[in-house]
């Protein structure tokens, strides 16, 4: 289901603004030129660019045996479709194994996350926090592996500690966040203060660490990608200046941090979009959170969330897209809390045995609904509470639209226009490409 819904009608809206860099770097690639969008890293585009070129030789066949042709925008998308329906779903399984004794927790988790339909939304775009994310969760997995196995070897504890060194590294060639990195190492140290000889030497991690991201971002070499760097903290590149909020225009920059966009930003796309059945359970997994504050799995989540809520909430900039790593979280919380609340309805009678069995199918009827009633445009999901209030596409327009129809309107203008006539869009590059 999660394969299915992620890459499921992938060219179902056109390009948004964003991918157009990304289109542009890809067609860069193409003619060995990589100093294109280079104040972004190069692994989630170097995806792409593979993928766009094993479109290309599929579109190439399937002309001549008349088979179905794979769009620009499917094959753009297709990379980070798979990573966030397949690979991040494992990686939330094996990861939450590690964290939490009860495998059920695991479960849970990762097919929360299959069926989430916000995740679902993200993961359909061509951006790299897909790809951030995965590498992140995979990371932490191999910590948390090496961990264990360091409790009787510490010896043969270090290929692990050093896959995570490279999978840290992979995660910073898909995005320049480092602080996530430091958000772990606060988790290890509170988990972990005194870990004798149970950790990584630190001559080989970050060795490791620094060749995994220059190997996938080797463009950061370039001279040319230093100058872009500089214009691009500098403000002298494209920037995004507005954003619509509750149909409300916010200026979205971080230099206007706290203010800016309201702080209820990120809460209140949890309270409208996250299916209500998946959010009761968030509630009673961050009750559990608060109630065992030494279990590693709660203080990995612990962590996470509240320094995302905190800063992210109170930073001037924001887009829906950076929540993909609390979205993980919530799951991660929704799926222990679920446990918790099908052993009480065990317990509370036990001799209907048929009890549990139908609450698990109603918990996962919610997001499984959700899915489904969405598709394909899945960033216009909303739950009751959202439905009730708000229309869809009234309160993150910016991101629940993401320039879907300008491609259609662009091409109806087209067909019908005279000769120099010109189109006046605020989405100028999806318009001129």
């Amino acid at each position: 289901m999660a394969a299915f819904s992620r890459c499921w009608a992938l060219g179902a809206t056109g390009f948004a603004e964003d991918e157009i860099d990304i289109v542009r770097a890809v067609d860069a690639y193409g003619h060995m030129d990589f100093s294109a969008n280079t104040e972004h890293p190069m692994l989630a585009k170097l995806a792409a660019f593979a993928s766009v070129q094993t479109a290309s030789a599929w579109n190439a066949a399937a002309a001549r045996a008349d088979l179905p042709r794979v769009s620009p925008e499917a094959a753009l998308r297709m990379p980070s479709a798979i990573a966030g329906g397949i690979l991040t779903t494992i990686a939330i399984f094996l990861l939450c194994r590690e964290l939490f004794p009860d495998i059920r927790i695991a479960a849970w988790a990762s097919l929360l996350w299959a069926l989430d339909v916000n995740a679902t939304a993200i993961n359909r775009t061509a951006k790299e926090d897909t790809f951030f994310l995965f590498f992140l969760l995979a990371a932490a997995w191999l910590y948390a592996r090496a961990k264990c196995v360091g409790r009787e070897d510490a010896r043969g504890a270090q290929p692990w500690y050093t896959a995570s060194a490279v999978g840290f590294g992979l995660m910073l060639a898909c995005k320049y966040m480092p602080h996530y990195y430091g958000l772990h190492a606060l988790y290890v140290h509170i988990t972990d203060p005194h870990p004798g000889a149970n950790k990584p030497d630190k001559g080989r991690w970050h060795v490791a660490m620094a060749a995994a991201f220059l190997t996938m971002n080797f463009a950061l070499l370039l001279p040319s990608s230093w100058v872009r760097l500089s214009q691009y903290l500098a403000g002298q590149t494209p920037i995004h200046t507005g954003y619509r909020f509750a149909h409300v225009l916010y200026v979205n920059a971080i230099q206007v941090s706290p203010w800016g966009i309201p702080a209820s930003f990120y809460v209140a796309f949890l309270a409208l979009k996250v299916p209500l059945l998946v959010l009761a359970a968030l509630l009673a997994g961050i009750v559990l959170m608060v109630r065992s504050p030494r279990q590693r799995g709660f203080v990995f989540a612990r962590v996470f969330l509240v320094f995302f809520l905190l800063p992210y909430s109170l930073m001037g900039s924001k887009f829906v897209r950076y929540m993909l790593p609390l979205l993980a979280v919530a799951d991660i919380l929704a799926a222990a809390g679920i446990v918790w609340l099908l052993d009480r309805a065990r317990a509370w009678r036990p001799q209907r045995r048929w009890l549990v069995p139908v609450a698990a199918a109603l918990l996962l009827a919610g997001p499984l609904y959700a899915q489904i009633a969405a598709r394909p445009f899945f960033s216009l999901s909303q739950n009751t509470i959202g439905r009730v209030l708000t229309p869809p596409g009234f309160v993150f327009a910016d991101d629940e639209f993401n320039d879907a129809g300008v491609r259609e309107a662009v091409a109806a203008i087209a067909r019908v226009a005279q000769p120099g006539a010109a189109i006046a869009s605020d989405a100028s590059t999806v318009v001129a490409s």
